[in-house]
C-alpha cells in the first residue's frame, strides 16, 4: 500500500513509488529522484544546524533539535534557547524543555545546569559518510554525527570529532529513541565499531520556503518540499 509522502512517518526507509503531478516529475528528474529511489523523510528540527559550545570540560557539539530545547541564562539576565544564541555569547544552562534523555546527553557531553556555556558557531550543513562493518557506506547528517558517543582508544569523544580512517566504538547513542531507531536502520549500534570515510557539504535543494518537508535520499540529496509537492509523491513504507 502506497502513502502520500506528506502524511509518511519520519527517519523511515521510503521508496518512492509514483509521482501524480507531472510538473513536479520533470523537477524531481532533473534533481536525480526518480521512480524507484529510496529516502527518508527528516524531522524538520534538522532545518536548525547543530551548534558548537565550550562548557568546563571542554568543547561539544549539540544538533539542532537538542540546540532548541536547552535554555541559556545569558550573563546580561535574558533567557533564550541555546539555537537563539550568538557566537561569543556566555551563560549558563537553565534547563530543558524536554525529556529525561536530553538532561542525560547533556551530562554525557559535560554540560551541566548552573555551569558557565560559550556559543561558538553554528556549523554549515554537512554530511558524514559512515564505514559501517568495515565496507558498508552509510550517510547521515552532522546532526545525526554529533549523537554518536564512544571512543577511540581511550580517548571517549562525538562521532562528529572523529577522524578519517579511525575505528570509532559506539557506546551509546545521545538523544531519545527516534535517533536511536534512525541509526539502527543504519547499522550504527551499541557496541558497534564504525569509521569515518568522509565529509562533504551537504548537497540541498529548497523548494519551499515555510514549512518544508525535508527528504534525503541515499547517496547524499536533500530536498525541501511544499507540503502540496509532497501530496503527489506516492511511496512505500519499507521494513528496513
Amino acid at each position: 500500500m502506497t502513502i502520500p509522502l506528506s502524511r509518511a512517518p519520519f527517519d523511515r526507509p521510503l521508496i518512492l513509488k509514483d509521482i501524480t503531478e507531472p510538473d513536479l516529475e520533470t523537477l524531481l528528474s532533473r534533481l536525480g529522484l526518480f521512480r524507484g529511489h529510496a529516502f527518508v523523510r527528516e524531522d524538520e528540527e534538522v532545518l536548525v544546524h547543530p551548534v558548537r559550545v565550550r562548557g568546563p570540560q571542554g568543547e561539544a557539539v549539540l544538533g539542532g533539535g537538542m540546540a532548541m530545547r536547552v535554555i541559556v541564562h545569558l550573563d546580561d539576565g535574558r533567557r533564550m534557547p541555546l539555537a537563539d544564541m550568538t557566537a561569543g555569547q556566555r551563560g549558563h544552562i537553565e534547563g530543558t524543555t524536554c525529556s529525561a534523555n536530553l538532561s542525560a546527553a547533556l551530562d554525557t557531553l559535560g554540560l551541566h545546569e548552573n555551569e558557565e556555556i560559550v556559543y561558538l558557531r553554528q556549523l554549515p550543513p554537512m554530511d558524514y559518510t559512515v564505514l559501517v562493518n568495515r565496507d558498508v557506506k552509510q550517510r547521515i547528517q552532522e546532526g545525526m554525527a554529533a549523537k554518536i558517543w564512544g571512543r577511540i582508544g581511550d580517548r571517549h569523544l562525538q562521532f562528529i570529532s572523529a577522524g578519517k580512517g579511525q575505528p570509532f566504538l559506539v557506546e551509546k547513542i545521545l538523544g531519545g529513541s527516534q535517533s536511536a531507531n534512525a541509526l539502527r536502520d543504519k547499522g550504527i549500534v551499541q557496541g558497534r565499531t564504525i569509521a569515518l570515510h568522509a565529509v562533504a557539504p551537504a548537497q540541498i535543494f529548497n523548494m519551499a520556503a515555510h514549512a518544508p518537508v525535508v527528504i534525503s535520499t541515499t547517496d547524499g540529496l536533500h530536498l525541501h518540499l511544499r507540503m502540496r509537492q509532497a501530496e503527489h509523491m506516492l511511496v512505500l513504507l519499507t521494513k528496513n
